[in-house]
């Protein structure tokens, strides 16, 4: 599921242990005895539920500097601070009245440069198209209509190169393509 988000994290003796214990409990703990000195801590939030995202947020923050911690959206590994900005960048859309106004935003494509534009509003609208997150912004570079793939694919892949991808945001991405569409059918 894209909506649940597990934090993975040993015992130590580091002072911050015990404060990471409390902010996993927030979410639902499980332990792991694998070895007489070794318990893993794995704790699972509900990436639909406000208020844990605030606490996995909380959780993030809290093991972006330990090495040993994972996270994991179903079977896929993330690294702990892409999951922190993208947790921060998710609560903020939870935030506004209309979450499209906050994470899409409108691109024109300028192959001649080789190089991706980002406009608010651009006259060109057949050079044009809409990404759907704000955080992989910096990824959507080379997405051209010329590319042999299709747009919504190179749209996928640039989101799973940003390591978006698992944002609750972005589990249904049909909507994103019918504006597209409606872009293109404007010629």
């Amino acid at each position: 599921m894209m909506n649940l988000l597990t934090f993975r994290f040993r015992e130590s003796q580091a002072v911050d242990f015990y404060w990471n214990l409390e902010l996993a409990k927030r979410g639902s703990l499980r332990e792991f005895k694998v070895h007489p000195n070794i318990v893993i801590y794995e704790s699972a939030f509900d990436l639909l539920n406000p208020i844990q995202v605030g606490h996995a947020l909380s959780l993030a923050k809290a093991l972006v500097l330990d090495k040993r911690a994972e996270v994991l959206s179903g079977n896929t590994s993330l690294t702990m601070g892409t999951v922190r900005d993208v947790l921060q960048c998710y609560q903020h859309s939870m935030q506004v009245d209309d979450h499209h106004a906050h994470c899409w935003f409108k691109i024109r494509l300028t192959f001649d440069l080789t190089v991706t534009r980002f406009e608010v509003e651009s006259d060109d609208v057949t050079k044009s198209f809409v990404f759907p997150c704000r955080s992989a912004a910096t990824y959507a570079y080379g997405i051209h209509y010329e590319h042999p793939g299709t747009i919504d694919d190179q749209l996928d892949s640039a989101l799973w190169r940003a390591g978006t991808r698992w944002c609750p945001r972005l589990t249904d991405l049909s909507e994103i393509k019918l504006v597209n569409i409606e872009f293109q059918t404007k010629r």
